[in-house]
């Protein structure tokens, strides 16, 4: 079992997790204002046992010949490509994709670049809720007659060349808990629903897996309405202290994926 490096992550600021509003997070400056530094150990997930439900995350492969600079291969080939994977892993009866971005490597730019602090994509209060709006949003129509769960899901997959600077660092879900998580708004794009970010506790555990290649796909949960399972599986991007001094930046592609589970 390989050793832990150690490494800088950004929880949400104390005084956030205190209070009875949220802050707003929509550049670099709000994010260094409502956010506070800590060095973590990281932890091969490579030596581990990991699942959706449990710690929130896991690992496949895809072997894929799609051009992610075309937008119309993307979303004809790479989002059918991917949806049996998607499928199989979760067990989901409908899989539908509501999202995707590629990142190609401009870490100045706050939406197009990677992630600078640890969170959530979805709220946890009120799953039904957000999957109710975003379900009418997107025009996701399911049969009237039967009853559903839901979950979602992103999926992350390296693009052009392994992952040697800036992956992605995620949280046991078993290691924390509800209360450590807090509700801020991403203000950068779009609608503004809440969000989630932790505050700082003991216990947390995190986990990367090391020099991902392009034909592994990091899989982990934003959300679900099912009890007794991760709700969600926080996460962010990390400077690795261990990379070379000129290692190339990361490119990868990330998908969302809404889940109908039949009861």
């Amino acid at each position: 079992m390989s050793s832990p490096l150690t490494a800088n992550v950004r929880y949400l600021a104390p005084e956030w997790c205190d209070s009875e509003t949220a802050p707003n997070i929509g550049d670099w400056q709000a994010m260094a204002a409502a956010t506070v530094e800590h060095s973590v150990p990281i932890e091969n997930a490579r030596d581990i046992e990991y699942g959706l439900d449990t710690t929130g995350f896991t690992l496949t492969r895809h072997e894929t010949s799609v051009d992610f600079r075309d937008e119309s291969a993307i979303v004809a080939q790479y989002f059918t490509e991917l949806a049996p994977l998607v499928r199989e892993r979760t067990g989901a009866d409908e899989v539908f994709v509501t999202h995707h971005f590629v990142r190609w490597g401009e870490p100045e730019d706050f939406e197009a670049g990677y992630a600078g602090f640890l969170h959530g994509d979805k709220g946890l209060d009120d799953p039904y809720g957000y999957t109710d709006a975003r379900m009418a949003e997107l025009d996701i129509r399911l049969a009237p007659d039967q009853e559903y769960d839901f979950a979602w899901y992103n999926t992350w997959q390296p693009v052009d060349r392994e992952v040697s600077q800036h992956p992605l660092v995620v949280m046991d879900a078993r290691s924390v808990p509800r209360e450590d998580i807090h509700d801020y708004f991403y203000t950068s794009i779009g609608n503004h629903p809440p969000e989630s970010a932790p505050g700082f506790a003991e216990g947390h555990r995190f986990f990367y897996f090391p020099r991902m290649q392009t034909n592994e796909v990091l899989m982990f949960k934003q959300l679900d309405t099912r009890p007794d399972r991760a709700p969600t599986c926080l996460h962010s991007a990390f400077e690795d202290p261990t990379a070379p001094a000129d290692a190339p930046l990361r490119r990868s592609i990330e998908v969302r994926w809404m889940c109908a589970f039949k009861r």
